[in-house]
């Protein structure tokens, strides 16, 4: 019976390390974040399968220029042969038509065809323009990636601040809590009325609220997280609670360089454009291909055509054949003028974004700026003002100060959180904002 009982102890004690590793969170980083989102997201695997199938087209376009072969093989039964009329001359009837059955009742043949396109140049620049579809979706992939990659760190960020959020209420209620003990102290000696203690129990009563539902925000906030990282929802994960602003230095640098997928993506229509015009230039040209076939064939009036006695005659052909283009009714002519307007509003969509780029470039980084200079602003604000609390909370102490007027005073504590915690968010989706648009988004991974 004991060691019954102590293999079920040995067996719980090996059990309940393992229960509790399974309970702990996954950690991340923000740069683990947005690796395993963009390593898990579906978006990313569906542009995969965009680009593969963008290769396949290249196989496509590409087969045209490799032999082409064939083969056939028939057996045919005349169930009744055709009767034909020719003049009775043939036949020593002079006058007479004759009705005459020509052919044999079983027929059967086998062939292999060989082809080859020795010039094509409309096939050639349809391998590169298939090619230039590929590019593009490379870059639509990367588009696709960067968008994950800002979503991911916006959700982050804003997980974080709803983290500081909680952590300031909390910190808060322990100053009131702090409170109330010294008001007690100072009822039971004489000192306080009652009054004050109901004034710092409903002022906890109003702050506990305010944690269950920063406590519910933070919940909502990391399942958004979790969803954008297409991480398990039901799995708990845990972030970095500290803020890092030290990419704000090179952000308001001058040397920051511009690198707009959507201008990228822009010149690489244009120049798909340009390919489908130089295509369609090329079907003007001629084309000229090898071909080259063989065959045998056996004809009887006997069912069973593969005996040893049956005769198989051979026959063979090899061709060029040039192909020359004259008079389509200026089909040609009209698509060639399309892709030479198309090209020419490709490079004014081109110009329009350039600009526009330019300008959101511009107006993030002063949004930037601006609110880098609020952070500092807020930041030092919170810092004077909890300042102000610690020295109205020793006056209150030794009876300098009232309650109503601490209270006041942690009031301003309480505002300045929260301005601050607005000014971190603001600060971290300006920068995320200028990232994204400038093309740089990328160095979050660094």
């Amino acid at each position: 019976m004991n060691n019954k009982v102590l293999r079920y102890c040995l067996l719980l004690l090996l059990t309940i390390p393992h229960f509790i590793w399974a309970q702990q969170p996954v950690s991340f980083t923000l740069k683990q974040a947005v690796e395993y989102g963009v390593s898990h997201h579906l978006s990313v695997q569906k542009s995969d399968f965009e680009l593969e199938k963008y290769n396949q087209k290249f196989r496509e376009e590409l087969s045209g220029y490799l032999p082409q072969v064939k083969t056939d093989a028939s057996y045919t039964n005349n169930l009744k042969l055709i009767t034909q009329i020719i003049p009775g001359e043939f036949l020593g009837q002079p006058g007479q038509d004759q009705a005459v059955q020509f052919g044999t009742k079983y027929n059967a043949s086998a062939n292999i065809e060989l082809s080859q396109t020795l010039i094509d140049f409309e096939k050639i620049t349809g391998q590169k323009i298939a090619r230039q579809h590929s590019r593009i979706g490379m870059l639509d992939k990367q588009k696709t990636v960067e968008q994950i990659m800002y979503d991911i760190s916006n959700a982050y960020t804003v997980s974080q601040v709803a983290f500081l959020q909680q952590a300031d209420i909390h910190n808060n209620i322990l100053k009131i809590d702090s409170l109330l003990v010294s008001v007690q102290s100072q009822i039971d000696n004489g000192f306080a009325n009652s009054i004050d203690l109901k004034r710092l129990q409903f002022e906890r009563s109003n702050l506990q609220t305010r944690l269950q539902n920063a406590q519910l925000e933070y919940e909502q906030r990391m399942t958004i997280l979790k969803y954008t990282m297409t991480f398990p929802l039901e799995e708990k994960i845990s972030i970095e609670t500290e803020i890092d602003h030290s990419t704000l230095s090179h952000l308001l640098g001058e040397d920051i360089s511009i690198n707009s997928l959507d201008i990228q993506l822009l010149q690489e229509q244009d120049r798909l454009t340009t390919l489908a015009l130089k295509q369609m230039k090329h079907s003007y040209l001629p084309k000229l291909s090898f071909n080259f076939k063989y065959g045998i064939l056996a004809q009887q009036n006997e069912a069973n055509i593969f005996r040893s006695t049956t005769n198989w005659y051979p026959n063979s052909l090899a061709s060029l054949n040039l192909s020359i283009p004259i008079f389509d009714g200026n089909y040609k002519l009209s698509k060639v003028r399309q892709l030479q307007l198309e090209h020419k509003q490709n490079e004014l969509d081109i110009t329009i974004q350039q600009n526009t780029v330019n300008k959101e470039v511009k107006n993030a980084k002063e949004r930037l700026t601006i609110n880098t200079a609020n952070l500092v602003t807020t930041k030092e604000s919170k810092a004077l003002a909890e300042e102000v609390y610690a020295l109205s909370y020793i006056q209150f102490q030794n009876g300098y100060t009232s309650l109503k007027d601490l209270l006041d005073t942690n009031t301003k504590v309480k505002e300045s959180q929260t301005a601050y915690l607005k000014a971190i968010l603001e600060v971290q989706s300006a920068e995320l904002e200028f990232l994204k648009i400038s093309g740089n988004i990328q160095s979050i991974l660094k």
